[in-house]
């Protein structure tokens, strides 16, 4: 893999890995959803989380000291713990399909599906919330599981928000002239903001590719003539009625074809954060369950010495940072929260303390 100028994935989706596609499915009424990550082989898979707060299956499974490399596939869900109970669904799904990992000396099959989840719940939802919601979304979001796929308020972004505006659910890829492909997926419901404060510019958009934002900076940039970075550090301050533990995440899965170790995926999932601070301030709080899986197919067998494993940790940060953005600039205005679009076309630029999830 020589050194050569980025571009961006026939599709700029996670899809563009062969053998991933991406299943959403919504429910309207309780304002929540569900996104599968439906992967047609066994994936080498690891994962790290950050945050102080996440909603999690199967995370410690995918700890490179532990046995179990593969997985059968991943969900990202909203629902907090309930949605966790889709992963239930999945695993009856394919072992009847025969998936999973093989006991030695028996026909039995364990379908490993890693499963994070957002907090989205409102207070309407109080008295009807039930696993069953999530277990129904999952079968749908399963079976419509394709190369194309809905970014913003769809899947598990639908109840999603990313400070005071609407958050989502982005992806975005790059691929080289010889074939390697990255690929990421993210959902957005972060306590942080991934606006500049005072601003319309996206954190994300210093690394936008093919103007997938639009053109974000390019339009924006005179924006920035009046921004004072010590003055937007001094204004950080949370009140008590802003403190939301347990009720932000960021969850994320990062893809690509090179074949690497359980140990180089986990390095990747660690070095990711870099990927989602650039994007989203701040970031990785106690209120926060940021968590991010990488998983391989390791179809395409390089010669990875430490310096193009650098490379390669790296430009999968900028993807994760790129998918972040998307999922906000895609985002539509839903029960009260104002999608970025929407932002823009009024012209309402936000003050730092307005940027946090309240």
């Amino acid at each position: 893999m020589t050194r050569t100028k980025v571009i961006t994935g026939s599709r700029n989706l996670i899809t563009d890995i062969l053998g991933v596609k991406v299943g959403n499915a919504e429910n309207i009424d309780f304002g929540t959803g569900v996104t599968y990550i439906k992967l047609s082989k066994k994936f080498k898979a690891s994962a790290a989380v950050i945050g102080g707060a996440p909603a999690s299956h199967e995370i410690d499974l995918l700890n490179p000291n532990n046995t179990v490399e593969y997985i059968d596939g991943i969900i990202l869900s909203g629902g907090s713990v309930f949605g966790l109970a889709s992963a239930s669904e999945v695993v009856d799904i394919l072992y009847k399909e025969n998936r999973g990992y093989k006991i030695r000396d028996s026909n039995i099959s364990i379908p490993i599906v890693p499963c994070a989840s957002i907090y989205d719940l409102s207070k309407k939802m109080s008295k009807n919330i039930s696993s069953k919601i999530y277990i129904e979304l999952i079968k749908h979001a399963y079976n419509s599981a394709g190369h194309d796929f809905r970014l913003g308020s769809n899947g598990a972004g639908y109840g999603a928000r990313s400070g005071s505006i609407k958050g989502g659910q982005g992806s975005a890829s790059i691929r080289f002239p010889g074939g390697a492909t990255i690929g990421a997926i993210s959902i957005v419901n972060s306590f942080g903001s991934t606006l500049i404060p005072g601003t319309n510019v996206l954190y994300s958009s210093f690394y936008e590719l093919e103007d997938e934002l639009g053109g974000n900076l390019k339009n924006f940039y005179e924006d920035l003539i009046n921004y004072s970075t010590d003055q937007s550090i001094n204004d950080i301050s949370i009140d008590e009625n802003q403190k939301q533990a347990g009720k932000n995440t960021t969850i994320s899965v990062i893809a690509t074809n090179i074949e690497l170790s359980k140990l180089q995926l986990y390095k990747i999932a660690k070095m990711s954060f870099t990927g989602l601070s650039r994007a989203i301030r701040p970031v990785g709080t106690s209120f926060d369950g940021d968590l991010t899986f990488v998983i391989s197919s390791c179809e395409k067998k390089l010669d990875i010495s430490d310096q193009l494993f650098t490379t390669i940790s790296s430009l999968s940060a900028d993807t994760l940072t790129r998918s972040i953005g998307r999922a906000i600039y895609n985002a539509e205005t839903r029960n009260g929260i104002i999608g970025y679009k929407d932002m823009i076309n009024n012209n309402i630029k936000l003050k730092l303390k307005e940027n946090f999830h309240e």
